[in-house]
């Protein structure tokens, strides 16, 4: 098996396996009548597969018009007083769809004459670096050039005030041009929610409680290191899988996160905050018909989704990392859209032999710009390609065909190279459901 432990921004930091499949009981306590219909027992029966599997632990709610069609938690144990036990009243970390409620914050301001995304940074945070090149709609659009996370050598950013944290930023150099390439920075966001709080004179936080939290009545929201944490009574602590494929639950914050930003809430109060969400009101921010965010740490995940065309929802909170995210929204969005899907089911891959001559083809450093700049090296030895980070070997891939690679045989993540146009490989790598691309690194 191949175990990477990974910064990533997305979904912070994550493991490369998945955890073997045991037959496990599925809780069915904590959640609202099943309404007897066929799209009901599609989702719960997929998710119930899921979980049998130890690929879901959290909380789902889904909507179509105005009818909820599932409010329900899944736990791979039924020992109720287990720290992994999560009810549908449960409060989980929204990790980045903290961005989201930032971006339709800035809408709501600009309608409001107290801001405008064309403004530039320097406007609000007159000493900063390169201010007067990046606006507001650049942080809004990871267009701002600064890095996606601050260098790795600084640990303790949990423990900094929001001035602090802008200072770091501002110490930070642009990657690119603002405006001439998208790339996902925390960073950006860090300023984008210290301006929305200077705009209001108190804290992003405070901003989030008075605009939306309280007037929609979301009561189980809130930030993470508000002073006041009276309402925060049902929280779901993250969970991962170690290399022993035992789950472990993390008690604390990691010292490398920050402060700001960082949320809580459930999934009744999260539906609430898609429902305001308008096709006049929020267009900049519709893709596709949609307005969507996901966000995750390790242990955590979340992910919302409101389908203004074809007027359905989906919020789905997790306290468990093991889960194939990009399947999960593609196969719950399906559903909902009235197509099938293949419903979960064991996995049990078979290598195959491939000559030295051919892995060869894969040997070189590869980055993985979109994971902060993540670096993996891959050798041929013994006969076999081994993966390598940071001088460290963390495995073999097993060859499943000429072209795709895979650490864990009980996984459907993979590792695939694609050839450019100009003959040079690329490699697509999975992460818990979630596909990064990394670019050979030229000698």
């Amino acid at each position: 098996m191949i175990r990477i432990l990974l910064k990533l921004v997305v979904l912070g930091i994550l493991v490369l396996a998945c955890s073997k499949n045991k037959e496990t009981k599925v809780s069915k306590a904590n959640h609202e009548k099943e309404p007897n219909d066929s799209l009901f027992l599609k989702s719960d029966t997929y998710l119930t597969k899921l979980t049998e599997l130890k690929k879901f632990n959290g909380v789902v709610l889904l909507k179509k018009g105005k009818k909820t069609v599932l409010r329900k938690a899944y736990n791979i144990s039924s020992d109720t007083l287990s720290k992994l036990y999560v009810n549908v009243e449960s409060q989980f970390d929204l990790r980045s769809v903290s961005k989201l409620f930032a971006k339709v914050s800035v809408l709501q301001l600009e309608s409001e004459d107290k801001i405008s995304r064309r403004d530039t940074i320097g406007k609000y945070l007159p000493d900063f670096p390169n201010g007067g090149r990046i606006t507001i709609q650049h942080l809004m659009d990871n267009s701002s050039g600064l890095p996606r996370e601050f260098d790795t050598t600084i640990s303790n950013t949990l423990e900094l005030s929001p001035d602090e944290i802008v200072a770091l930023a501002s110490k930070e150099k642009l990657e690119f041009e603002p405006g001439s390439e998208e790339r996902y920075s925390n960073i950006g966001f860090q300023l984008l929610y210290y301006i929305i709080g200077r705009i209001n004179k108190s804290s992003y936080s405070l901003f989030l409680k008075e605009n939306f939290f309280k007037p929609l009545k979301m009561k189980s929201s809130g930030g993470n290191f508000d002073a006041d944490l009276r309402h925060l009574k049902n929280y779901a602590y993250g969970h991962y899988v170690d290399d022993e494929k035992n789950i472990k639950r993390i008690d604390s914050f990691l010292q490398d996160e920050v402060r700001m930003g960082n949320l809580h809430s459930s999934v009744d109060d999260l539906a609430q905050f898609l429902s305001i969400l308008s096709k006049e009101d929020h267009a900049s921010l519709i893709h596709d018909h949609s307005i969507s965010h996901a966000g995750g740490t390790k242990g955590k995940r979340a992910y919302i989704h409101r389908n203004l065309s074809q007027e359905y929802s989906i919020v789905f909170l997790t306290n468990y990392d093991e889960i194939p995210f990009e399947q999960l929204v593609s196969d719950l969005r399906s559903l909902l859209e009235g197509e099938g899907v293949k419903m979960p089911k064991a996995i049990l891959r078979k290598s195959i032999n491939l000559s030295s001559l051919v892995l060869k083809k894969y040997e070189g450093t590869y980055d993985f710009v979109d994971a902060g700049h993540l670096l993996i090296t891959l050798k041929v030895e013994r006969d076999s390609l081994f993966l390598y980070q940071k001088g460290q070997n963390n495995g073999v891939l097993y060859p499943e065909s000429e072209h795709v690679f895979f650490g864990d045989k009980t996984s459907e993540e993979s590792i695939k190279f694609v050839k450019n146009e100009s003959g040079d490989y690329y490699i697509l790598m999975d992460f818990q459901g979630v596909q990064w691309e990394g670019v050979k690194v030229k000698k």
